[in-house]
């Protein structure tokens, strides 16, 4: 018989221990729920399995097959000059054309390009494909402003023409201190030297380049210019020119025609810049002996030198120096290859050792008429020209010579020519801008 005061094993609680348990109990469920709730919060906010899973690489499509690269087209340029004594003919044979394609470019320029114009150092141009003898331009070229084109036309026929160039004209003003030569100081100044031949030609009567020249002198020149695609092509007419020397003093000359179309130059008073005599026979040149007793560089013995001499190389231009009739011209003795003019003033000129003799015995000449050209013919070391003057048949100094101007301008052309000449006097004194 058990005792009444045990608990019975599955028996109902004894009720004094009831409260703890039952305290524990909802400690235990509290718990739970909590457990619960917070497991739920963390489903609820997990993203969906579609927005978690792991991105999938695409799988690349098969590359397209590659297309064949055309290489760069390379072109060959063929570039040559004209020589001596050579026509253009000549020089495309010589270009190793296609057949008959030299023919076809003679025929395309036919009508366009004037083939006795043709002159040494032209240029010919030749572009062809590298690897092909087919032509794809020709072009031929004297200058900036003159060059022909040749091409193949529609169904491949060749197409010549003459490019379309455009030209303009600015006049401008050219400022030199002389250091060495004219020429010289002009190439240093930027300036072609050909200006040096123009400023003396229009100098010649006043200012004689080979012995009056001297370090430090100025020259001005108001001179065209003339642009070919916005590049120098050539000079113009020079219209105005000064020189202040030490030798010379200041000299200024202005290019004027009258209204009866008669061109000259003229100074500010309107005096002619003509004279009866060029200060020398040559436009640009040096002096390399003098008037007098020298020792004969042939001979070797000491004699008069009965003229100046000038050097300048083979070929070079020789002019009268002034209206004369030629009283002899061709081979003379020592002299050489020589022609004399006899002027209105009494005067004997003589030049000797030329290359060439351009006029005949008597023939008229005019001042500054070209009559032969430099050498070394008969008793000479070297090319130069020798000059001389006669006056009663006995020679006298060339450089000493004084000759008086021409008439001045006629007074009825004074107003017309000060108003002319004004815009040029001013850009001639114009201050240069730095």
């Amino acid at each position: 018989m058990l005792s009444t005061s045990e608990p019975i094993p599955g028996g109902p609680i004894p009720r004094r221990r009831r409260g703890p348990v039952l305290v524990a109990s909802a400690c235990l469920t509290a718990v739970l729920t909590i457990a619960s709730l917070g497991a739920l919060g963390q489903l609820r906010g997990a993203p969906p399995e579609s927005e978690t899973r792991a991105p999938v690489a695409a799988v690349p499509s098969a590359p397209a097959p590659a297309q064949p690269q055309r290489p760069p087209l390379r072109m060959s340029i063929l570039t040559v000059r004209l020589g001596r004594n050579q026509t253009l003919g000549q020089a495309l044979a010589r270009l190793e054309l296609a057949p008959g394609q030299a023919q076809a470019i003679l025929k395309a320029l036919k009508d366009k390009l004037p083939f006795h114009r043709a002159r040494p150092g032209d240029q010919l141009r030749l572009e062809r494909a590298e690897g092909e003898k087919a032509l794809r331009r020709f072009t031929y070229r004297q200058s900036a402003a003159e060059e022909w084109m040749v091409t193949p036309g529609q169904g491949g026929a060749l197409r010549g023409e003459r490019r379309a160039v455009s030209l303009s004209t600015e006049v401008a003003r050219v400022e030199v201190e002389i250091r060495g030569s004219v020429w010289e100081s002009l190439q240093k100044a930027g300036e072609d030297p050909a200006l040096a031949v123009m400023a003396a030609d229009v100098l010649a009567w006043d200012v004689d380049f080979y012995q009056d020249v001297r370090a430090g002198d100025r020259m001005k020149v108001l001179v065209q210019k003339v642009y070919a695609d916005g590049r120098l092509h050539r000079y113009g007419e020079v219209l105005g020119a000064e020189y202040a020397g030490n030798v010379t003093g200041r000299k200024r000359l202005f290019r004027y025609t009258d209204p009866a179309g008669q061109t000259s130059y003229y100074d500010d008073a309107g005096n002619s810049a003509r004279r009866g005599f060029l200060k020398s026979p040559l436009k640009y040149a040096h002096l390399t002996s003098r008037f007098g007793t020298r020792r004969h560089p042939v001979l070797g013995y000491v004699k008069a030198h009965q003229g100046v001499d000038y050097g300048a190389p083979i070929g070079t231009p020789v002019w009268a120096v002034g209206d004369a009739t030629v009283a002899q011209a061709g081979w003379k003795g020592g002299c050489g290859k020589s022609v004399t003019l006899r002027h209105r003033n009494g005067l004997d000129t003589v030049y000797c050792h030329l290359s060439t003799v351009a006029v005949h015995a008597g023939a008229r000449v005019a001042q500054k008429q070209v009559i032969g050209a430099v050498g070394r013919t008969g008793l000479a070391t070297g090319p130069h020209l020798h000059y001389a003057v006669k006056r009663g048949g006995a020679y006298v100094n060339p450089l000493s010579i004084k000759v008086p101007r021409e008439a001045p301008l006629a007074g009825e052309h004074r107003a017309d020519f000060d108003v002319k000449v004004a815009p040029l006097r001013a850009k001639l004194d114009a201050i240069p801008v730095a």
